[in-house]
Order: C-alpha cells, then structure tokens, then sequence
C-alpha cells in the first residue's frame, strides 16, 4: 500500500512538473516574440515598455519597423485571453509587416484599414467560435530627419503630454478585425510640437484597473495627470513610478487584465 501511494504522489509531481515547464515556455515564447525596450531606444531619444500579462500569456502585443528615416511602432490589443490570444497577436504582426513591406502602405490610417481587411480575409472562410479576430490598435509613424509624426487608432488613443498640459490624440471608435458589411476607414492624424512631448500608447487593459480612492477603473484623466505631473523626469525613472501607480491603484484586488505601455521621446 505504501508503495502504490508513492507512486501517485511522484505521478501527480511529475504532471505538475511537466505542467510548470510548459507554462514557463509558453511565457518565454510570448515574450520572445515581441521587440525588446532596447530595439526602441535605438529610434527613440527616451522609452519605456510596460508589458505585465494577467496570465502567463498575454493578449497584448507591439510591433516595431523601420523603413529608412521612417519607423513604426504600434500596439495592440486582442480580444480573449491566453493562448488564442496569443495565436492572434503573431498573426497582427505578419500582418503589419506584410503592409509595410509587401505593399509599400506608410501611412498609419490606410496601414489600419489594409490590416483590417487583410484579417477579415483570412478568417473569411473560417468558423472558430473559440478565436477572435478582433483588436483594439494604435500606430505611429516617426520621420526620424524631419522629426514629423502620425497617428492612427482603430479603438485606442495616444496621449501627448507636455508643459501645456496633456492632450488625448483619439482615434476611431470600431476594432481591426470586426466583421461588419461597413467598409471601415482610419484617418492619420498629424501630430504639433512632437520634439516637445512624450507620447504614451496604453493598452486597454490598462484602462480596467480597478481600484484607486473610490474603487472605480483606471481611467485616461489619473495616468494623464499622473504623467503630466512627472513630465520632469527621464522615462527610465517614469516607468519605475508608473509601474508602482499599478500596483498602489490595484492594491489587495490584484491586477484584473493584461496591462501594456509604451512610452517615447522623440
């Protein structure tokens, strides 16, 4: 009896185990995938990226690209959770990249309206209840020469922040990747005083926090002002203190969703 006891206890041990590791690589995949902080810093004076996954994998992905003077950088966030999630965000990124390169599409809004056909068309024939092609996207693009700067939001703002205050970029209301009859369309909005500012790109998870004084969601008018507040500082010292609001706001609730920031000076 004491011999087969042991023998489900090493069986349920061995099954944990295996189960850490493939939890552990498929963190290590998913982080793998995305551009690192320094690959950003090489375009960008100052940066900062914020990615904390609720779970091991996370829904939220960024894709940077340069094309001579010109980079691109954006952030997504897909519906679902965990791996599916996951799947759909390495399919955005083929996507851009396909835009880009394979179309020779730089402006930021028609860059969004391609993408959002290129993912109904690939899911046309496709019917899995279980994936989600839908995303919430915001993109930039940078002419690093002449220090000009776009943007372009399927359901995501950008924030500027600089001495005169702080100033939500919004971009359109509907998703990439929503099926609908209606054609969408994004427009590329050009950004005043870029040099002068630090720009912020949130996911929405970042946004469903829940905490703070009154127990209410994160919402763009605390992180605005919390950074408004700290315009002061480097980005590198931003990101300590951002990641520390995080926290303090979520407190003994724990954090309810994947949370994504990208930070940057021009």
């Amino acid at each position: 009896m004491y011999e087969l006891g042991k023998s489900k206890s090493s069986s349920h041990e061995n099954w944990l185990d295996s189960f850490d590791k493939i939890q552990d690589s498929a963190r290590k995949n998913y982080f793998a995938v995305l551009p690192s902080e320094e690959e950003i810093l090489k375009y960008f004076s100052e940066a900062f990226v914020i990615n904390i996954p609720k779970g091991n994998v996370g829904g939220d992905g960024f894709w940077l690209h340069t094309n001579g003077n010109e980079v691109f950088l954006a952030l997504f966030t897909c519906v679902g959770d965990g791996h599916l999630a996951n799947m759909m965000i390495r399919i955005y990124m083929s996507a851009l990249k396909k835009m880009v390169e394979g179309y020779a599409i730089d402006f930021p809004g028609s860059i969004l309206q391609f993408l959002h056909r290129e993912v109904l068309a690939r899911f046309k024939d496709r019917n899995n209840i279980l994936l989600n092609t839908n995303a919430n996207v915001g993109i930039v693009k940078v002419n690093l020469q002449t220090k000009e700067m776009e943007f372009a939001g399927a359901n995501m703002n950008l924030l500027q922040v600089n001495k005169s205050g702080t100033k939500v970029i919004t971009g359109e209301e509907h998703q990439v990747g929503q099926s609908s009859d209606n054609v969408k369309s994004y427009s590329s909005i050009s950004l005043e005083n870029p040099t002068e500012s630090s720009f912020y790109l949130c996911s929405t998870g970042t946004f469903n926090l829940i905490g703070g004084p009154d127990m209410k969601k994160m919402n763009v008018e605390n992180i605005g002002k919390f950074w408004k507040d700290h315009e002061a500082i480097e980005m590198a010292e931003q990101k300590v203190k951002t990641e520390h609001l995080f926290n303090e706001w979520t407190g003994v609730n724990g954090q309810n969703d994947d949370i994504m920031v990208i930070g940057f000076k021009l």
